[in-house]
């Protein structure tokens, strides 16, 4: 199904809460001593819970770096607010964003923007508009948010919001749509196809080949059916790849991988209309992207009667890097469960998630991963208190930067696994390697953090060693 013609247009339920507190401890704790690697916001990733007293309730416009273009205003008839989470869903908070699309424009510049990465992401060549995003250009981009109905109980007609990787301008470089329909929530994807004749580099006339009438933008439904009664995430990735037709995009729905498809970079190569189209190597480059732009097109129609509800934002992570060639990361060992009090106080560090056999169960792990055309290896885990047992199936991503434990002691690495028997689970897994044997005096101990599907946990080791090659 194709776009207008015009080519612009967690564990368990029950433990939610518990686990968003337990998050929160640990980051503070992380701030205040120092130990937990994994839980530091390096200067290409960003983490966004719109909790207070980061975030107000009211308006997103000015809060932490949300804003339109360089900084302008967001549209104030925009139906957008940081609200107190009142709809029941755990794992959200005390606050969230809430969206609709009782309003809808044509426009790019007044709508919300994310805070902007400190370094961008594209190819090579890539054009940033001089102003929009910069820092130190990296070849892969990721973003999940969780997302949930304000009315869990029955459809919003018409409801629909879309968001993109951007620069800061409305550039987009790809295309989620979220849906509430007669059967569930559904989620869309859009990339951009030029199919032969292809676009090439030479003239007008050759570039004109990659923006004739047998290419266009794809529209491709990736989730439908989704209940209404509980959050959903959605995480999708971007390998820019130098060159025409290339790029790898892909969607994950629920820690799902869901499609696999291309990103915008041909619309900007070849179409006129985009600012290419000349035939020349200058003028004729992707975009790069640095944050998240959040709308409600005209296009994708309005729907007034959900003025005040809409969908719900949360949970947003985003991050740029770029695999590091040739690295090499093992490890293995235990990390221990939190022990609670009756009442759900955090007693003692370090997971995020609770052992269902109360606080004194650990997990076990052991991988080997290293980087290459695609990178290689294996990991297995095994949560001893609630039986979970995940192992990785393929790796997509290695990047290795800096840590609390100094220069490129830090690594992060994603990839597909299996959960309890279940395939098909995105798989993110931070390690910190402080020192041989899991320690070294000063900086503490190595530590290790897993998240597969909807399950999650992190801590420092009590036994074993990661290390960093």
């Amino acid at each position: 199904m194709k776009m207008m013609k015009s080519k612009v247009l967690k564990f368990r339920n029950s433990m939610e809460s518990r686990r968003k507190r337990v998050s929160l401890t640990l980051a503070l704790v992380a701030v205040a001593g120092g130990i937990m690697g994994a839980m530091i916001a390096r200067a290409d990733s960003l983490a966004i819970d719109f909790e207070a007293p980061t975030y107000s309730p009211g308006s997103i416009d000015g809060q932490n770096g949300w804003a339109g273009t360089l900084g302008g205003p967001i549209n104030p008839l925009i139906d957008q607010a940081v609200v107190t989470n009142s709809y029941g869903y755990t794992s959200f908070g005390g606050q969230s964003w809430r969206i609709s699309n009782a309003y809808t424009d044509g426009a790019f510049g007044d709508w919300p923007f994310s805070p902007s990465l400190a370094d961008e992401a594209g190819e090579t060549m890539a054009q940033n508009g001089g102003v929009y995003s910069g820092g130190t250009r990296q070849s892969h981009f990721e973003v999940q948010w969780d997302f949930a109905s304000t009315v869990p109980n029955s459809e919003q007609v018409g409801l629909q919001i879309s968001t993109a990787p951007d620069r800061g301008d409305g550039a987009r470089m790809s295309f989620i749509k979220m849906r509430d329909t007669s059967t569930g929530l559904r989620v869309d994807f859009a990339d951009y196809q030029d199919r032969a004749p292809y676009g090439s580099y030479g003239s007008p006339t050759t570039a004109a080949a990659g923006c004739g009438a047998e290419d266009d933008f794809v529209i491709t439904t990736v989730a439908s059916g989704l209940s209404r009664m509980r959050p959903h995430s959605i995480r999708l990735t971007m390998d820019f790849v130098d060159g025409p037709r290339n790029d790898v995009v892909k969607i994950y729905v629920d820690g799902t991988l869901r499609h696999t498809g291309g990103s915008w970079e041909d619309y900007f190569r070849w179409c006129l209309e985009s600012g290419g189209g000349t035939g020349t190597t200058t003028a004729d480059q992707s975009r790069t992207v640095d944050s998240m732009i959040f709308q409600a097109r005209s296009g994708g129609g309005t729907a007034p009667g959900t003025s005040g509800y809409g969908f719900l934002i949360d949970n947003l992570t985003y991050l740029s890097s770029t695999p590091t060639p040739g690295a090499k990361v093992t490890g293995g060992g235990t990390i221990e469960d939190p022990v609670f009090s009756p009442t759900g106080d955090l007693l003692s560090l370090p997971a995020l998630t609770v052992s269902v056999s109360g606080g004194s169960a650990q997990a076990s792990f052991g991988f080997v991963i290293s980087d290459g055309a695609t990178p290689k290896g294996n990991l297995e885990y095994r949560d001893h208190g609630s039986g979970d047992v995940i192992k990785a199936t393929s790796y997509s991503s290695l990047t290795i930067g800096s840590g609390i434990c100094g220069p490129n002691t830090h690594a992060k690495f994603t990839g597909i696994a299996t959960v309890n028997g279940t395939p098909g689970r995105s798989l993110t897994v931070e390690v910190d390697d402080c020192g041989e044997h899991g320690s070294s005096p000063g900086m503490g101990p190595d530590t290790f953090s897993i998240t597969a599907g909807s399950y999650s946990n992190s801590g420092p080791l009590i036994g074993g060693n990661i290390q960093i090659h």
